[in-house]
């Protein structure tokens, strides 16, 4: 009996020396959980703002339609009842700046208001002020050869003389006068103060050249010779003696079609 005591007291120790009894699953030691890690967004970069681009092409267009609606107003105002076909025409030349030429008698002096600009059917306008101690002559070259000192052309003149004021159209070659499809024309538009400003509109059409002063009607003059139909256009300015200048201003070419 004692034998029996002492095997069930050895094998009690047994197991407790072993930690478990028989037949039971070992208790598992919980693992710790992982720390989650933080993540950072991504930094956000700001959007650049898109800058207008300057469309230079579009702005000069813009700007040269508003200059030919100014001067189509123009026209309107003053060959608005003719027979002249401007609405059909278009701008070729504009200036907005003064265009001088200064004199030191006897001088003559000429200057291209658009060298590669030539023309045959077409309306000139420009303002034109003298400026002379004595007689002057201001006036338009068209139609020219390219030398305008020398080419044959065609010349709208006005004539500031001692109480006469007058105008003319003439032809000339070599620098001489040649003849006059219209002869001198006095007219009490034009004012021939020292210092004034006198506006031209000339419209050339085949033979046919029709003059404005002051934006009164002159009469319509033909060249049935028809000695230039093409050319270059140009301002030119006349003095005998003194000093003297010739400006033109708000100037503009207008081709007919």
């Amino acid at each position: 009996m004692k034998r029996l005591q002492y095997f069930a007291l050895f094998v009690l120790l047994l197991i407790l020396a072993c930690g478990t009894m028989p037949g039971t699953a070992p208790t598992a030691t919980p693992s710790p959980e992982p720390t989650s890690t933080f993540t950072p967004m991504p930094t956000s970069t700001p959007t650049a703002v898109p800058t207008a681009t300057i469309n230079i092409a579009a702005t000069v267009e813009a700007k040269q339609t508003q200059i030919a609606n100014d001067v189509l107003g123009d026209l309107d105002k003053v060959l608005g009842d003719s027979e002249i076909p401007y609405k059909e025409g278009h701008l070729a030349w504009h200036e907005n700046k003064e265009i001088t030429v200064s004199l030191s008698g006897p001088d003559w002096n000429a200057v291209d208001v658009e060298k590669k600009l030539t023309a045959s059917d077409f309306i000139l306008k420009s303002d034109v002020t003298w400026n002379a101690s004595g007689i002057i002559v201001c006036g338009a070259i068209f139609r020219s050869e390219p030398n305008l000192d020398l080419g044959k052309q065609y010349q709208f003149l006005y004539l500031r003389l001692s109480g006469l004021p007058a105008w003319a159209i003439e032809v000339h070659e070599f620098g001489r006068y040649k003849n006059s499809p219209t002869s001198v024309q006095y007219s009490s538009a034009v004012n021939q103060d020292n210092g004034a400003t006198n506006q031209f509109i000339i419209v050339a059409q085949d033979e046919q050249l029709t003059v404005y002063i002051n934006g009164v009607r002159q009469g319509k003059y033909y060249d049935n010779s028809r000695q230039r139909t093409e050319g270059s256009i140009g301002f030119f300015g006349f003095q005998d003696s003194g000093k003297g200048s010739c400006k033109f201003e708000n100037s503009w070419v207008w081709e007919l079609k």
